[in-house]
């Protein structure tokens, strides 16, 4: 029973500190996209989840590191699930569709990372930036992929699956900027509706 206990401490103090890990990773966000990068302060984080400022030093080291881990766990899940997407047995339109619907339902559960990224991305460090821009070039060449083969089986009619592709991204992405999760469109109904647009535009 003792073992039990002293194994189980840990366990808990460390889920205790995830979330409020997560807690001032979504404050931040929220005041990033507000004051913008420049103009909020960790004091302002700190005090938005309630600790001092040298206590919120004991789950971040800086507020680089704050914007880095936004943006980098905003795109991380979003590009595996968009790669399980891509390989599978279905035609390209199909594909297409889903990937678009995946991206959006991303993009509007994450509306103040990716706010933060189309507005702040030049704040981050270069290692950091350089690693979301890989991440972020890995996820455009999914939708190159999908409508390249399109292109080659006639299924789809656009000249250029590198145009295409961006075109279809900058209109999830420009989701931050108008959509409103209270408005009259739900999440899935609008995923539905880009998705269908998204496939039209690259049609026969």
């Amino acid at each position: 029973m003792g073992a039990r206990t002293r194994d189980a401490f840990p366990l808990s103090a460390q889920r205790a500190v995830n979330g409020r890990e997560d807690e001032i990773l979504a404050a931040a966000a929220r005041i990033f996209r507000e004051k913008g990068y420049h103009g909020a302060s960790i004091r302002d984080i700190a005090d938005s989840v309630g600790l001092l400022k040298g206590s919120l030093y004991h789950y971040i080291r800086s507020k680089e590191e704050l914007l880095a881990r936004l943006f980098d766990g905003a795109l991380e899940g979003t590009v595996r699930e968009l790669e399980t997407i891509a390989a599978r047995e279905a035609t390209p339109s199909d594909r297409l569709r889903e990937m678009v619907k995946t991206y959006v339902r991303a993009v509007t559960a994450n509306l103040d990372a990716v706010g933060l990224y189309l507005r702040e991305w030049r704040a981050l460090p270069a290692p950091e930036l350089a690693r979301l821009r890989a991440r972020r070039r890995a996820m455009r060449a999914l939708f190159e992929d999908v409508i390249g083969e399109g292109m080659r089986k006639r299924e789809f009619a656009s000249a250029d699956a590198k145009i295409s592709a961006l075109a279809i991204l900058g209109m999830c992405n420009w989701l931050f900027e108008w959509y409103r999760p209270r408005g009259r469109l739900r999440p899935e109904a609008l995923a539905d509706e880009l998705a269908d647009r998204a496939v039209r535009s690259v049609s026969r």
